[in-house]
């Protein structure tokens, strides 16, 4: 079976999109998946994260720094597809980059995290009309329908982050997840130990976690073992 391939992507920066990937890709791979991480950031974040890893515990998904090939990355998946359930695109957060599109245009699914803060809000247009372009684009070759969804990521309570969510919800083109991710302190530990909040064993944060791998698995319409 070929994988299927998701991309996480906007063109802002700190709204927690390397965090959503390699959250998503290591509870994958906990719950019974072959899973690839391409790391498309120049930053290398993915990858870092994934040597912080000890031998005794290693990263549950492989992750590989693909960054210097730009948007020739796609001819690198080709040769790896049948050999994984799911590849995760990380794009880097840059209105040049030629990457997103690339990996939009060969992708399953987009997931576009945002922070509820307007200056998330508003960026997340330019990336959901990237969207859109992208499905125009795949639709004039014939391919396949692209799935796209919003994920609401570091969360917190309060009257400005429910009004951003709904100048959100009011003009959003895409459907937003039921799952969200809060901001949660157990999220930045994890990348220290090189693992995802589930290796810390039962909290919110990973149930937080199992409800979007639930939810993206059947957006993809992928079988993945239930939540222990």
């Amino acid at each position: 079976m070929t994988a299927k391939i998701v991309t996480v992507f906007n063109q802002k920066g700190g709204c927690a999109k390397t965090m959503t990937t390699m959250q998503l890709a290591g509870t994958l791979g906990l719950r019974g998946l072959r899973v690839f991480v391409v790391d498309m950031d120049p930053q290398n974040t993915a990858a870092l994260w994934f040597h912080q890893a000890s031998t005794e515990a290693p990263f549950p998904a492989e992750v590989l720094s693909m960054a210097p090939l730009k948007e020739a990355f796609l001819d690198k998946l080709s040769a790896i597809a049948e050999k994984y359930d799911v590849i995760i695109i990380d794009c880097p957060p840059a209105l040049g980059s030629r990457v997103p599109w690339a990996a939009l245009v060969a992708s399953d699914l987009a997931i576009i995290p945002v922070v509820p803060v307007m200056d998330n809000v508003w960026a997340s247009k330019q990336a959901e009309e990237l969207v859109l372009e992208a499905r125009q684009a795949r639709a004039s070759r014939g391919g396949d329908n692209l799935k796209a969804v919003y994920l609401l990521s570091m969360v917190r309570r309060g009257n400005i982050f429910d009004s951003c969510l709904q100048t959100l919800k009011s003009g959003a083109q895409i459907p937003i997840l039921k799952s969200t991710l809060a901001m949660r302190n157990v999220f930045p530990e994890s990348q220290l130990y090189g693992c995802v909040v589930r290796s810390f064993g039962k909290s919110v944060a990973a149930s937080e976690v199992d409800a979007l791998v639930d939810e993206v698995a059947g957006l993809l319409e992928i079988k993945v073992s239930k939540a222990k």
